[in-house]
């Protein structure tokens, strides 16, 4: 009776059948089994109790270049291999008739006539009569299998552009040289202003900036790694930080080639040390984040060593995003409305709203210190719609009370300006009211927000739906009067800057008045902001300005007391 103990391959159970059946029927044609055999392209044989070859196929004795079919039979493992090996092999085949169990297992034969193989082995043991005969084994070549093993082993660890280690395999060893103890430095390090290079070349170009800054930075000494985008990790034992800060200092401009264009790659990094600056490779990289962060604030090209002071401001401007996150959802934030005055008259003549946040917890937050946050972020996108919606429902309420009808200006940030589809929502939402109330928003921008042309493309579809658009901050900016000039803007407005204590400073005058004069030539009028004496207000008067907004007049008013002043109308 034969047995196979764990069928693990339909070949296997055949050479088993085979050998069992030529033991017992010698009469029959030994040459129709080994045939059979002999065809199974993966390397098949049988052993017998002592691990003596019993049978083995012609895939077997190709690999081994044995000639003669009949040479190995009667023969074991210490004919074909090195001692030390034919006795594990032995071993392997006692273990499987002592236990009664197959045996599998992958195995690099190095000893064979054509080279190293991996072979992915099956032993099992054979049964007469319920009796263990000996042992049956078939091996496959998995040296393909192995070797896109080791490929995807590599891609998973590795960077195939630059071939540097990536983000995972940074993790790993982190965590190595966290394990070992021993301190060492982190160096986070961004290009500064890579883009460029994408946008003026192309990405292929891109490419070869990064494998030769990749290059440059492998000659430091230090393992390099590259994170992604255009950031790369340096890593080295603590006692070498001078050598590679020096090293570094040196290369704050990487020479990059591409297609004969000659160029220097600047980058800003940010440096931190285990265990000092942190105890895991997600709080190390975090920290040098945020010093890298630091450098680029301090005007870019910097190494910056992390200190503790750096990490409760990031973690500030983390609790500032999530707080400005719910207070869209929470609707903390409001409008104020600071109005416009003819000068001359002294009428109001519409508002400027104004954003407002009153936090639950810490009050009152002054709009410098969120706003600017709030564009780095880009929630300002999200906060600015909610602004023009409000100023559009306000609108409306207003009129619903039967109050005389002013415009209102909301603020646009440049973010918003350069996105797409920004125009075209804002259109749709001011064609959903009613003509007489439509023309009673304007949008307000400054002078830096036309620096790319979707924002001009932005303005152009605005202006053509007859929106009407005020210049902010006019003369503080960045000024391209011939893009200004070919704008349809309806009114100019002077930064507080220009004409504080104009009455009484004649440098103040000097400008202001050319200022003016360019205004008169764009055939723009003018809104003076921040008016906060009696003297500025009538210099500006005397100008020939028409419409001035400040203090001076009013401070910005809540909405109820907006509504307070429109019935005084």
């Amino acid at each position: 009776m034969l047995m196979i103990l764990s069928a693990l391959s339909v070949i296997l159970f055949v050479i088993v059948i085979v050998v069992v059946y030529q033991m017992q029927a010698a009469r029959r044609s030994q040459q129709q089994y080994q045939s059979l055999l002999d065809s199974i392209p993966d390397l098949a044989w049988v052993k017998d109790k002592q691990s003596r070859f019993v049978i083995v196929n012609q895939a077997f004795r190709n690999i081994w270049n044995i000639k003669d079919p009949k040479w190995l039979i009667g023969k074991d493992d210490f004919a074909l291999s090195p001692p030390e090996l034919a006795a594990s092999y032995q071993a392997d085949d006692r273990r499987v008739m002592n236990e009664a169990q197959a045996l599998q297992f992958e195995r690099n034969f190095e000893h064979i006539h054509d080279g190293s193989r991996w072979m992915e082995l099956i032993k099992v043991p054979v049964y007469e009569h319920g009796t263990i005969i000996g042992t049956a084994g078939i091996a496959r070549d998995i040296n393909m299998r192995k070797a896109a093993e080791e490929r995807l082993s590599w891609l998973a660890h590795h960077d195939p552009l630059t071939q540097l280690g990536n983000r995972s395999y940074l993790a790993i060893k982190i965590k190595e040289r966290i394990q070992n103890a021993a301190p060492f430095c982190v160096w986070l390090i961004d290009l500064d202003h890579f883009k460029r290079i994408n946008d003026a070349l192309g990405h292929r170009a891109g490419d070869q900036a990064l494998a030769q800054v990749a290059e440059s930075l492998s000659k430091i000494g230090a393992e390099v790694f590259r994170l992604g985008g255009d950031e790369f990790v340096l890593l080295d034992d603590l006692r070498h930080a001078e050598s590679i800060n020096d090293a570094l200092s040196q290369q704050l401009k990487i020479p990059v080639t591409i297609e004969g264009l000659y160029f220097e790659q600047g980058f800003t990094a940010g440096q931190v040390d285990f265990p000092t600056d942190g105890q895991t490779a997600e709080q190390l990289l975090k920290h040098a984040d945020v010093a890298l962060y630091e450098g680029k604030e301090l005007g870019r090209g910097h190494i910056r060593r992390f200190e503790s002071h750096m990490a409760t401001q990031a973690v500030r401007q983390l609790e500032l995003e999530r707080d400005l996150r719910r207070a869209l959802l929470e609707g903390q934030f409001r409008l104020v409305y600071q109005p416009q005055i003819a000068l001359n008259t002294t009428e109001l003549i519409g508002f400027e709203a104004l954003i407002r946040w009153r936090h639950p917890e810490r009050g009152e937050i002054s709009p410098n210190d969120f706003i600017p946050f709030a564009e780095q972020t880009g929630i300002i996108c999200r906060i600015g719609e909610w602004a023009l919606d409000c100023a559009i429902w306000q609108i409306k309420t207003w009129h619903e009370a039967g109050l005389a009808l002013v415009p209102v200006s909301v603020n646009v940030s440049a973010l918003q300006l350069a996105q797409p589809l920004f125009a075209a929502t804002v259109i749709a939402r001011l064609d959903a009211l009613p003509a007489y109330l439509r023309n009673q928003i304007a949008l307000e921008l400054t002078e830096s927000t036309l620096m790319h042309e979707q924002a001009l493309s932005s303005v152009h579809q605005l202006t053509a739906a007859e929106i009407p658009i005020f210049m902010d901050d006019f003369g503080t900016g960045y000024s391209n009067l011939s893009t200004i000039s070919q704008l349809a803007l309806s009114k100019l407005k002077f930064d507080r800057s220009l004409i504080q204590n104009v009455g009484n400073d004649a440098s103040h005058q000097r400008v202001c008045r050319a200022l003016l004069d360019l205004a008169d030539a764009l055939e723009l009028e003018v809104i003076a902001e921040g008016v906060e004496t009696l003297e500025e207000a009538q210099w500006l008067a005397e100008q020939g300005v028409l419409y001035a907004q400040g203090y001076w007049f009013s401070h910005p008013l809540e909405s109820a007391a907006a509504i307070a002043y429109l019935k005084r109308l």
